[in-house]
């Protein structure tokens, strides 16, 4: 049976359960030639919700064997060029489990990548957001990289800012420590939500320790 009718669409299903289980098939067979099966059945143009389940089936892969997806990186960003949020955002959850793979490519796609954060949904920015951090933690893009991650910083919405600040603490050069620090003192006067200021004040705890 080929691979896409084994998709949730062609089973009348709108869970993704079909999606997962054809990815774990893929995985468990090693299969790069399911892979390139499933990418040529994207750009054959189906319907709208066959593309994003076949989407979401490779992003399932590059979850649980990035390695099988790392040579596909292009395709998965010229998808961020697509009308359709299920494929703009299943293709950036792709880019970031395997955007340690490809640190160059992605760092050359960013302008893509930062648009399609800026335009997309929420699921959209946050993988985005984990490239970037991918990024950051090389060191040849580091200085780069904290200057866009610091417009995104100051640009995110008060309940993303939290684990945005704490993804990059986790990987933090302390050559950023203070100006990490002035960006969130800068934020918190507009944070409103008591649970967001606390988890605010938390991070920024952490920060001064590290003086």
């Amino acid at each position: 049976m080929p691979i896409q009718d084994q998709l949730a669409f062609a089973l009348d299903r709108n869970d993704q359960e079909p999606n997962r289980l054809v990815a774990k098939q893929i995985v468990d067979a090693g299969g790069t030639k399911e892979v390139k099966e499933l990418i040529s059945f994207i750009k054959s143009k189906p319907k709208q919700r066959a593309q994003s389940d076949a989407i979401l089936a490779l992003a399932y892969v590059g979850e649980q064997a990035p390695a099988l997806l790392s040579d596909e990186a292009s395709f998965l960003i010229s998808q961020l060029n697509s009308s359709v949020n299920r494929v703009i955002f299943g293709s950036m959850i792709a880019l970031a489990h395997i955007a340690h793979l490809q640190r160059e490519k992605l760092f050359d796609a960013l302008p893509k990548i930062i648009d399609s954060m800026d335009e997309g949904t929420v699921v959209t920015r946050d993988h985005g957001y984990r490239i970037m951090i991918t990024l950051y933690n090389d060191r040849r893009f580091q200085d780069d990289m904290f200057l866009l991650i610091q417009e995104q910083l100051m640009k995110a919405p008060s309940n993303q800012l939290g684990q945005y600040a704490e993804r990059l603490i986790e990987v933090l050069n302390e050559n950023h420590l203070q100006p990490l620090i002035e960006i969130l003192e800068e934020r918190r006067a507009d944070i409103t939500n008591e649970h967001h200021i606390k988890r605010l004040n938390k991070n920024l705890k952490k920060l001064y320790r590290q003086l």
